[in-house]
């Protein structure tokens, strides 16, 4: 019985531990497609034709469609992610002028 319910244990751990990994992993793939997209739209100065808000939600449904992820739920963080990228994004730029 031990033997059992240390092999179920082993298998929940290393099944979270490998969920939690891929979930990481699809987050860092999520953030470089989500500054790349957003440096995009700063460089060819459509980043407040929509509105930063607008803008964020389009590149992130960008990103989500690119990685093909949008069933895993993390639509609003990713959402969240792009309007904090594009705020950094576009203060950058606006220090180098």
């Amino acid at each position: 019985m031990k033997k059992g319910l240390f092999l179920v244990l082993g298998v929940c751990l290393i099944t979270t531990a490998c969920a939690t990994e891929s979930t990481g992993n699809v987050m860092t793939k999520m953030k470089t497609c989500l500054t790349e997209q957003g440096w995009q739209v700063v460089v060819d100065g459509t980043l407040y034709n929509n509105g930063m808000s607008a803008t964020a939600k389009q590149i992130s449904t960008t990103c989500l469609n690119e990685l093909s992820v949008q069933d895993m739920g993390i639509e609003p963080q990713t959402t969240q992610m792009a309007t904090t990228i594009l705020t950094a994004l576009s203060s950058a730029k606006q220090t180098q002028k």
